[in-house]
C-alpha cells in the first residue's frame, strides 16, 4: 500500500526542518480530522431514565391496593376487644358503676351478644345469622325463636317484617321458616362476624352479597341444599328449615367455624342503671303484624304480642320472651332493586315491591327496655368495622339485662308508643 504523500498538509522534505516534532503535529491532525467520534449522551438525556426508573406514589402497590376500608374478612379479624380503643366501659365511663357492668371484652368466658358466662368450647364458635319469614302463613310456623341470642326484626316490601336471628350460646332444630336474604344483611353479619344462612336471593342482592367481604361467609340453600331441610307436610316456601349443629358442620368443612370477633360491643348489668322511665307495655305498629311487648314483672321478661296475638314459637308451644327490647330508628331508603315480579308496583318511596335499604351506619335513635324501665340514647356505628354500641345522650354505654334481646328496626318517621 503506497503512502500518498501529496495530500500532506507540508512535503516531505521538510521533515528535516521539522523533525519529530512536525510528525507528531501530523498524527494529532489526522486523528483529529478522521471522522465523527462515537456518540455520547446529552445533558438533557441523562435525567430521563432515572426519573422513569423512579416509581411515583400513584401506582405503587400500598396505595392502589389498599381498600377503604378494607373489604375482606380479615378485615374482621384484625380488631380484637382488647385492641379496640374504645369499644365500651373500658374507656368510657358506663350509665352505672364498674362494679355493676359485665363486659365481654374484658373477660372472653362471657358472650358477647348475652352478657352470660359461656362454655369455652361454645364461646369459640362462630356465630350463625339465620334469616326468617314474617308472612302471615310463615308467622304460624315460625320454631326455635327463644333460642336465639339477638333477634333482628325489620322492614321488607309489601310493608312486611322478616328476622336475621343470631344463634351462638344455643343449639336449636328446628329454625325457621327460613327465606330469602335482604340488603340489611349486609351489615348484619359484620356486626356480629357471624356466617349467614339464607335460601337464596333476587340477583341484585345476591349479586352485593357474594362481591362483599362476606363471600367466605355465606351458606346458601340454593347451593348448599343438604345443610337445610323441608317440612313436605307443608307447602313451599314457607317450610324450610335447618338444623345449627348442621348449619356449623357446613361451616366447619369450609374453615369458617372460628372465634367470633364482633363489632358489637355492648355491656351489660344485672341490676337496671340509674334513670330511666317505667314502660310496662310498648307498641311497635308495622304495617302487617304489629307487635307489642308487655313486661311480666315476675319473671323479669318481656312477652311478645304479634298482629294482635301472643306470638307462640312453633316448636316449644310457648310465647315468645325476651330480657330486653331494642328500638333503633334508622333511615330507610326504597332502591330500584324489585324482590317480587318484574315491573315496580310504585315509583320512587311508593314502590311497593322494591328492596329497602336499612341504612345501617352513622348514628341514629335508640330506645333500651328492660327491667320495666326505658332508657333513650343512640346506637353508634361510624363506619363497616368500628364498634357498634349504644349509647346515652353523654356518650356512656347503656347496659343490657344479662339474656337474650330482639332489635326493632324501625323508619325514623315511625312512633313507637309506650305505656308506663
Amino acid at each position: 500500500m503506497r503512502f500518498d504523500t501529496s495530500r500532506l498538509p507540508f512535503p516531505p522534505r521538510s521533515w528535516r526542518l521539522w523533525g519529530w516534532p512536525a510528525l507528531l503535529m501530523l498524527v494529532l491532525l489526522l486523528a483529529a480530522c478522521g471522522g465523527d467520534p462515537p456518540p455520547t449522551p446529552t445533558p438533557t438525556r441523562t435525567p430521563t431514565p432515572v426519573a422513569t426508573a423512579t416509581p411515583t406514589p400513584s401506582p405503587t402497590p400500598a396505595v392502589t391496593d389498599t381498600p377503604t376500608p378494607s373489604p375482606t374478612p380479615e378485615a374482621t379479624a384484625t380488631p380484637t376487644p382488647t385492641d379496640t380503643p374504645v369499644p365500651t366501659a373500658t374507656s368510657t365511663p358506663t350509665s352505672t358503676p364498674d362494679a355493676n357492668v359485665i363486659d365481654p371484652a374484658r373477660d372472653p368466658n362471657i358472650s358477647p351478644f348475652t352478657g352470660l358466662p359461656l362454655d369455652p368450647a361454645v364461646r369459640q364458635r362462630r356465630p350463625l345469622a339465620i334469616k326468617i319469614s314474617n308472612d302471615e302463613i310463615a308467622h304460624e310456623r315460625q320454631s326455635d325463636l327463644n333460642k336465639a341470642d339477638i333477634i333482628v326484626e325489620s322492614r321488607v316490601e309489601f310493608n312486611y317484617t322478616r328476622y336475621t336471628a343470631l344463634y351462638h350460646s344455643q343449639d336449636a332444630a328446628r329454625v325457621g321458616t327460613i327465606r330469602s336474604a335482604r340488603l340489611i344483611d349486609r351489615d348484619l353479619p359484620v356486626i356480629f362476624d357471624a356466617v349467614l344462612c339464607f335460601s337464596g336471593a333476587v340477583k341484585d342482592v345476591r349479586d352485593q352479597l357474594y362481591n362483599s367481604d362476606l363471600r367466605d361467609q355465606i351458606i346458601e340453600q340454593a347451593i348448599n341444599g343438604s345443610s337445610f331441610y323441608r317440612d313436605r307436610t307443608w307447602p313451599p316456601p314457607n317450610n324450610l328449615f335447618a338444623d345449627t349443629r348442621v348449619l356449623r358442620q357446613t361451616a366447619e368443612s369450609r374453615g369458617w367455624n372460628t372465634p367470633p370477633q364482633p363489632t358489637l360491643r355492648t355491656v351489660f348489668s344485672v341490676a337496671p342503671p340509674p334513670g330511666g322511665s317505667p314502660a310496662s307495655t310498648l307498641t311497635v305498629p308495622y304495617p302487617v303484624l304489629p307487635v307489642r311487648w308487655q313486661y311480666d314483672p315476675g319473671r323479669g321478661r318481656w312477652l311478645r304480642w304479634a298482629g294482635g296475638q301472643p306470638h307462640i314459637d312453633k316448636a316449644s308451644g310457648e310465647q315468645v320472651i325476651a330480657d330486653n327490647i331494642v328500638v333503633l330508628g334508622i333511615h330507610h331508603v326504597v332502591t330500584l332493586i324489585i324482590e317480587h315480579g318484574t315491573q315496580r308496583m310504585g315509583e320512587g318511596q311508593n314502590c311497593r315491591n322494591c328492596s329497602i335499604e336499612i341504612q345501617i351506619w352513622g348514628e341514629g335513635p335508640l330506645k333500651i327496655f328492660r327491667d320495666g324501665r326505658v332508657y333513650e340514647g343512640k346506637w353508634v356505628r361510624p363506619e363497616r368495622y368500628a364498634p357498634f354500641r349504644f349509647v346515652d345522650v353523654a356518650g356512656h354505654d347503656i347496659p343490657l339485662k344479662p339474656g337474650t334481646s330482639w332489635w326493632q328496626v324501625t323508619p325514623l318517621d315511625m312512633t313507637v308508643t309506650i305505656q308506663p
